[in-house]
């Protein structure tokens, strides 16, 4: 077979067969328009998932230790304290992805206004989350809240320092 590929003919042959059958399937919508969508990692998009990012691998973490420690994980607590940590977090990423383009003072108000944004959502989901109707034990929930929420304050913190030296 090499010998026949070695022959210059033969190889443009086989080439110029390849070229003109395309693809064996081609990838066109079966029906309907095509849509192409487009993602990007900007600083908005960053600001946006830096906090559930944190609160999964926060998450994680706690369970890997906790069960290498043989300890209880209270895994609806857990999941709870991630749900109420990532919807403060991104509640709080609102002012920044709002303000980012004004300048780094800007961005620095943005992070002030984000702590107390932050605080009471969390507060006020943690609340909600200690209500009877949850039926969730109250001190692992206070401990997976805190758990998930000084990652996401050293991140975030972060966050707010690379927008601010990323600005003009």
């Amino acid at each position: 077979m090499s010998a026949v590929m070695d022959q210059m003919e033969v190889a443009e042959t086989v080439r110029g067969a390849q070229r003109a059958l395309g693809p064996a399937i081609e990838s066109k919508p079966l029906m309907g328009s095509e849509v192409t969508i487009k993602v990007a990692l900007t600083p908005g998009t960053v600001t946006l998932i830096a906090a559930p990012v944190t609160v999964l691998v926060s998450m994680v973490a706690g369970w890997v230790l906790l069960t290498s420690l043989g300890s209880p994980v209270y895994g609806r607590e857990m999941i709870g304290a991630g749900i109420v940590n990532a919807l403060g977090g991104m509640m709080a990423s609102l002012p920044l992805f709002l303000l980012m383009r004004k300048g780094s003072q800007a961005i620095a108000q943005a992070g002030i206004l984000a702590i107390a944004v932050r605080c009471g959502a969390i507060l006020m989901g943690m609340i909600l989350a200690m209500s009877p109707a949850w039926g969730l034990d109250k001190m692992p929930l206070v401990y997976w809240v805190m758990g998930c929420y000084f990652p996401m304050l050293m991140v975030e913190t972060a966050v707010v320092a690379w927008l601010a030296n990323k600005a003009r």
